[in-house]
């Protein structure tokens, strides 16, 4: 671990520690979960009616999805979330992207985070949103633009990676360097620092590990990282972001993409009990997207290639069902799914409707809403 990693990380693990779990109220808190790579919406929503979905994907589609309408189903690893929309706390957008789209990860990502397709990507929607004091805080590896304020301002990061990492020898030996009182009052209080630190380290490894075994999240690193969230969440700030990899299936996507979707809907399950026993399950509203979908047609190598149109979850205190319209497998464009709904419409009505802010001076614009929030 680079020192800079260290001493970041232990300062976001003694802040972390120091925010009380918040019994009084319900702040709204907004959690998005990124999937970055590309996830295959037409194998994750599968338009299982349309006889294009098969000649395109003869060997990649899903024969035994579960459906939801009449023409829509549901992946089957994605049973866990099933009873959340059955009881309207789940709507699904389909056709999601913007106008001219990249097939690059880099620029489309860029797009999302920023909000601005037309411009250069110097700042996040959500920094533009939240301004410099609010709390937020990012649980991952790459800090993301969402959260980039204009003059490269960034709010908290945790690595679960990091908390669950093993100790070096080089990490043994700084940590010992510690352990000696010092005899200047100046170098004393720079140890205690390091020491409160390290013990809040521990204490959020502890009960990210924990939770992750007693609570039903899926074991592993995505586990980990929801059982972190839940504990992050105890504490109501604004924002929750997420970052979860592992979406680029070029090949091998079957088993691939199974595995990614159940341990994302029983993460997904995991924590809405968790806010259910807390009493926050409608306070908290999750915004699930990725930066593209993938070509309609199945590659040679078992995969999909990067698409365009893609699509969006939202999970919470929602108005439950389907948004955005089939996709238009019999007129593709270039080979891919045409855009129905500008991803600025889904920011917009988050930040209008849930977070209580002017989508204008955040997305250059006002959108029109698709109702998905009341």
């Amino acid at each position: 671990m680079k020192r800079r990693d260290f001493l970041g990380l232990a300062i976001a693990a003694t802040t972390v520690a120091a925010w009380p779990v918040r019994a009084e109220g319900q702040r709204r808190t907004l959690l998005v979960v990124e999937l970055v790579g590309g996830n295959d919406g037409l194998n994750t929503f599968i338009p299982y009616r349309d006889s294009n979905y098969r000649r395109l994907r003869p060997q990649l589609a899903i024969a035994d999805g579960l459906p939801v309408s009449e023409r829509t189903a549901w992946h089957p690893a994605l049973a866990p979330l099933l009873p959340q929309f059955r009881a309207g706390r789940v709507a699904v957008v389909q056709n999601v992207g913007y106008p001219n789209p990249s097939l690059s990860h880099f620029r489309s990502r860029d797009i999302w985070l920023s909000g601005r397709p037309e411009s250069s990507a110097t700042s996040g929607w959500l920094a533009r949103a939240l301004g410099r004091d609010a709390e937020a805080v990012f649980v991952g590896e790459e800090y993301p633009l969402a959260l980039l304020g204009e003059n490269d301002e960034r709010f908290l990061q945790v690595s679960a990676r990091l908390l669950r990492r093993t100790p070096s020898r080089l990490d043994r030996a700084i940590a010992a360097l510690y352990e000696t009182p010092q005899g200047l009052p100046a170098s004393e209080r720079v140890r205690q620092a390091v020491q409160a630190s390290r013990q809040a380290l521990a204490r959020l490894q502890q009960e990210a590990t924990g939770r992750s075994q007693s609570s039903g999240y899926p074991s592993g690193a995505i586990g980990q990282q929801f059982a972190l969230v839940g504990r992050l969440l105890e504490t109501q700030p604004q924002v929750v972001y997420l970052t979860v990899g592992g979406w680029d299936t070029h090949a091998n996507q079957r088993p691939r993409h199974q595995n990614l979707l159940s341990q994302l809907a029983t993460g997904l399950t995991a924590l809405q009990r968790h806010l259910q026993a807390q009493g926050r399950q409608n306070s908290v509203l999750t915004l699930i997207h990725s930066e593209f979908g993938r070509r309609p047609a199945e590659n040679g190598s078992g995969g999909t290639d990067h698409g365009t149109a893609g699509s969006v979850m939202l999970l919470g205190p929602v108005r439950g069902g389907l948004y955005g319209g089939e996709p238009a497998l019999d007129r593709l464009v270039d080979g891919n799914l045409p855009v129905g709904v500008d991803y600025r419409q889904v920011f917009g009505e988050v930040l209008t409707k849930w977070l209580g802010r002017n989508p204008q001076g955040v997305l250059g614009q006002p959108w029109p809403a698709l109702g998905v929030l009341g």
